[in-house]
Formats: C-alpha cells, sequence, structure tokens
C-alpha cells in the first residue's frame, strides 16, 4: 500500500489531466482510421477505374487528402465529445433507472445521513444522492465537466449493510469525487459505454418484442421478420460500441481503487466496515444484466463478474478497472491487522427466516360517541380511519362502563400526533370494504392498510425495498403456506389455480378503474390486483407477507 501512496498529489493531478487528454485523442485516433479505411477504398476503386484508361496512373495512398481526412476525423471526433457529455449524469442516471431518496423511508434518511456525515469528513463538498431500485448490492460515483457530482448506491446495497459499512461504501464514493478519479470514468463511459447501455436495453426490448408474437399469426410473422432486419444492425453496433468501451478502459487505472479504498478508511477509520462491505457485494449478486454492465468503470465493484479483473499482469492492468478482488481485501484488512478468513467465516454464516410468534391475545375494542350515539366497536387502528373522530371524542371500552376521551389513550395519541402530516391526507378507500385506507410504517417505509380486512395498497416501486429488507418476521402459519407453494412450484405440474376470481374486480383506490387479477409472477403464484396506470398492487390479507416468505426461502436455498 506504501508503494501506491508514493506518488504526490500533483503527480496523481497531471496522470489524470493526460488521461483526459488521452480520451479525446483516442477518439480523433478512431474516426481517423474508420474514415482513412473507408477514403482509401474509395480511392483505390477510383484508381482501378482510372488505370483501365491511363496507363503509368501511380496510387497513393497517402497524400494532401490524408490531412483533410485528419481535420474530418477533428471534426467528428469534437463533434461526438461535444454531444457525449451534455447531461452525461443526466443520461446515466436514466439508464440505470436513479432515482432521488424517499423521504419517508427510514432506510433512505440513514443513506442522507450518512452522505451528510461524510460531506462534513471531506471539508463541506456537495454532492447529489441517488437510489437504484434493485435488489443488486453496488454503488457508484458520477462527475462531469460542469461540476455536478454525484453518488449512488441500490436498494440491495442500503438494506443488507449496516449503517458503518454504508458509510464506508460513501466514503470510497467521496474519495473518487475528491480526487476526481471518477471524471475519468464518467467521460470514458460517456463516449461509448451509454451508448453499448442503451443498446443492450434495445436489444432486450427486441427479444421480448419477438417473444410476444403468436406463432399462428400471419401478420405476427411479418412484424416479426420486420423486428428482425433491425435487430442484426442493432446487435451488430452493440459489438462495435462493446469492443470500443473495453479498449477506452485502458485510460482508467485500476489503482484509483485502491487509492479509494485508502481515503475511505481515512475518513472513517474503520478498515472492518471497509471490508465486510466489499465482502458482502462481491458475494451476493452485483447488478450483471440489470445495472450497468457497459458502465463498469464507475461501480465499486464491476456489475459484471470477469476473470480479468481477478488476474494481475500487464493486460489486466491496461483493460481492467477494478483490482483482483480477494487482493483488494486483504489491503484493507492489513491496516487493521486482521485475517481474511476470520471476516469470511463470520459474514457467511446463514440467517435462517425470522420467526414471529402468533398474535394470541385480542386486541381491544371500543365504542365510539358520535352525536350522541355510540358506534362500533372498532379496533385502535379502526378507530383511526373515522373521519369524525378528534381527541375530546368519547370512547368507552367494548362492555364496559368506563367513559374516556380518544387522547387518552396512548396509541391515539401518536395517531393526533401524526395525522396533520401530509401523508396522512391523502384518502383512499379499499377496494374490498370501501373503509378509508391508513398509512402503516412497513418494513422501514409507508403502506396502505385496510383496518377492517387487513390489506395492503402499495405503489410497484416499493417492491423491490421490501423484498430485500427482513425486518420483519414470518407466523409459523405464513411459513407453512410458503413452504407448500413453493414444493409445489418446483413440480412439473404445479397444482395452483389456473383460473382466477373474476367475478367481482377490484377497483384501484386512487384512480377507480378495474385492476387486473394475475399472479405476482410465474415463480411465485401469489394472487395479486394490480393497476398498471397508476402502478399500484393491492394485497389482499397475508399475501405481501406470503410473497415475502417465498422470496426470503428461495434465497436462502
Amino acid at each position: 500500500m506504501g508503494m501506491r501512496s508514493a506518488q504526490t498529489f500533483w503527480d496523481i493531478e497531471k496522470q489524470k489531466t493526460w488521461r483526459i487528454y488521452s480520451l479525446y485523442t483516442f477518439l480523433v485516433l478512431f474516426y481517423f482510421i474508420s474514415v482513412f479505411l473507408l477514403w482509401s477504398i474509395i480511392k483505390f476503386l477510383i484508381y482501378i477505374r482510372i488505370s483501365v484508361q491511363t496507363r503509368g496512373a501511380l496510387f497513393n495512398i497517402f497524400g494532401y487528402d490524408t490531412l483533410i481526412v485528419l481535420i474530418i476525423a477533428g471534426i467528428v471526433a469534437t463533434v461526438h465529445w461535444y454531444y457525449s457529455n451534455i447531461n452525461v449524469v443526466r443520461k446515466i442516471l436514466q439508464l440505470l433507472g436513479a432515482q432521488y431518496p424517499d423521504k419517508r423511508d427510514k432506510y433512505h434518511y440513514v443513506f442522507q445521513n450518512v452522505v451528510d456525515e461524510i460531506e462534513l469528513s471531506v471539508g463541506g463538498l456537495r454532492v447529489e444522492r441517488y437510489i437504484l431500485p434493485t435488489g443488486a448490492m453496488n454503488a457508484f460515483a458520477l462527475a462531469d465537466l460542469k461540476g455536478r457530482m454525484v453518488i449512488g448506491i441500490t436498494e440491495g446495497l442500503l438494506s443488507r449493510l449496516t449503517r458503518h459499512e454504508v458509510q464506508s461504501v460513501v466514503a470510497h464514493e467521496m474519495a473518487h469525487i475528491v480526487s476526481n478519479d471518477c471524471l475519468q470514468s464518467t467521460l470514458a463511459c460517456s463516449l461509448f459505454g451509454i451508448y453499448g447501455e442503451a443498446l443492450a436495453h434495445l436489444n432486450l426490448a427486441f427479444k421480448k418484442a419477438e417473444s410476444s408474437f403468436p406463432s399462428h399469426d400471419k401478420t405476427a410473422h411479418q412484424n416479426a421478420a420486420a423486428l428482425g432486419l433491425l435487430y442484426f444492425p442493432a446487435l451488430a453496433t452493440l459489438l462495435v460500441t462493446d469492443i470500443l468501451s473495453d479498449l477506452l478502459h485502458m485510460f482508467i487505472s485500476r489503482e484509483k481503487e485502491y487509492r479509494a479504498d485508502a481515503s475511505a478508511v481515512k475518513y472513517t477509520r474503520n478498515p472492518i466496515s471497509l471490508a465486510s462491505a466489499l465482502y458482502k457485494i462481491g458475494t451476493h449478486w452485483r447488478g450483471t444484466g440489470l445495472t450497468g454492465d457497459r458502465l463498469a468503470p464507475i461501480f465499486i465493484l464491476n456489475p459484471k463478474f470477469s476473470s480479468l479483473d481477478e488476474k494481475e499482469g500487464f493486460l489486466p492492468t491496461l483493460f481492467s478497472t477494478h483490482p483482483p478482488f480477494i487482493k483488494r481485501l486483504q489491503i484493507i484488512l492489513d491496516l487493521a491487522h486482521a485475517d481474511l478468513n476470520q471476516v469470511a467465516e463470520e459474514l457467511q454464516k446463514k440467517s435462517d427466516v425470522k420467526t414471529e410468534a402468533e398474535q394470541k391475545e385480542p386486541q381491544p375494542a371500543f365504542l365510539a360517541e358520535h352525536n350522541n350515539k355510540w358506534f362500533g366497536p372498532f379496533t385502535l387502528l379502526q378507530l383511526q380511519t373515522i373521519d369524525w373522530l378528534i381527541p375530546e371524542t368519547r370512547l368507552r371500552l367494548s362492555g364496559g362502563d368506563e367513559v374516556l376521551s380518544a387522547d387518552e389513550v396512548p396509541a391515539l395519541q401518536y395517531y393526533f400526533q401524526k395525522c396533520s402530516e401530509p401523508i396522512w391526507k391523502i384518502r383512499r378507500l379499499c377496494p374490498v370494504c370501501r373503509e378509508w385506507l391508513i398509512p402503516q410504517a412497513y418494513e422501514g417505509l409507508y403502506v396502505w392498510r385496510c383496518a377492517f380486512c387487513n390489506g395492503i395498497l402499495t405503489e410497484q416501486d416499493k417492491l423491490p425495498r421490501i423484498f430485500v429488507r427482513k425486518e420483519k418476521g414470518f407466523t409459523a402459519r405464513i411459513q407453512r403456506i410458503a413452504t407448500f407453494m413453493m414444493q409445489d412450484t418446483k413440480k412439473k405440474n404445479p397444482r395452483f389455480r389456473l383460473l382466477l376470481n373474476m367475478a367481482h374486480p377490484q377497483h384501484c383506490p386512487r384512480c377507480g378503474k378495474g385492476m387486473s387479477h394475475k399472479f405476482y409472477s410465474y415463480a411465485y403464484h401469489v394472487e395479486i390486483d394490480e393497476c398498471q396506470g397508476c402502478r399500484l398492487i393491492w394485497f389482499d390479507a397475508e399475501e405481501l407477507e406470503i410473497l415475502q416468505c417465498l422470496i426470503e426461502m428461495g434465497e436462502a436455498d
């Protein structure tokens, strides 16, 4: 580690400036060779035609026209450089599907606090924060020539790491920003990586569209053929951009990761947390096939496993953007005088699905007075759905005579404090009971629960967060149902119901339109109701818990 730290700050800065100029030079050279080869072929064809009519004609591969080709290449390269780097951060964030942190999400709030702390550690530098809504584990940093700086992490990383580990990862990414290393990575990705990633998404869309055409439909065959004509040029372009993107990796030193690791330890004084965070990322799914395979230089670990990354020597040093994983861990642990095997053994311990005790005690029920009449009985949760409930509302226990005001009940005191918040002012009706839904904390975020049928309404983009978080336990009954469904799914002829009950379709609590009743997926045969327009999903009682339990059991297997 000492050898790598021997370079002075000015040496590193000069090296970075050289690499940025080299990126532009590579672009000019690429276009010069491409245009020169094309022009040489055209010039040779013209020479053949002239030589048939005029004897003694000479063919010169180089001439004054070569200078013109160089000028054209320089102009094209400049245009490419300019347009590739306009709003490059925004383009990459869009490709990754990055989102702003949710102010009402407990995990996102922790992430915001951690970034605030690291910003203070580096002298008050301000960066933007983003979340990738995926269960993969990774983190990234971006910067552009205009001074925009971004740190982002995935939902999977935020949910599976401890606070200290998240802090170490954020410190690592902040180190890239402070040293300007991420500017080189972002510029390199802007030239060909973002086009390769966009084409990869287009390629995936082609495959999905082609598979959706009915095999017996003649028109569908014609559409599939037309789609194929577009597919092959896109595939060829994707191949070229991949090759060029890999060539640009030679301008990104894998040494930057060692430097960022060292800086992260300096900021946090906690090498063990950084090592354990990297170990967890390296031994989980990092996002291959979904999270920017062609944008690997911006991530803390390559989303796609590459055998080249794990090697040392001339070629890996030249073309790989990340150093060998095990060596990187060992260097960090040497700073803490810790052993890699001990850390690995501790982190490899499997955790079973958390079991929650069955609720046996009956919940208290209250009668509530309104306009001199008593209504009910209501549970404490059901009382929160009543429009006319105020702190002065008179309550009495069902079957009792003692009368008390609503604000004397501790659980309702908390409700009266919270009900003034904006989220409580949003009114949505349960699609089953037609009663008001109430916002409720669930796995660190808010969902909408019916206090009468216990159904849950949530946005589609919240489900990845719910699935990767393991705060909630499951009763023995939920686990038995999930086990049966998992075993049934693995059979060749599963006995799940193919005909879903659509006699009385549910209506969306937001727009009022009919919701689609279907299975969550082919792998998980849990029935849901989905409004595709509002991107809302309704789970009947226990359906969300069963789905969560199925997913956690699958991960454990």
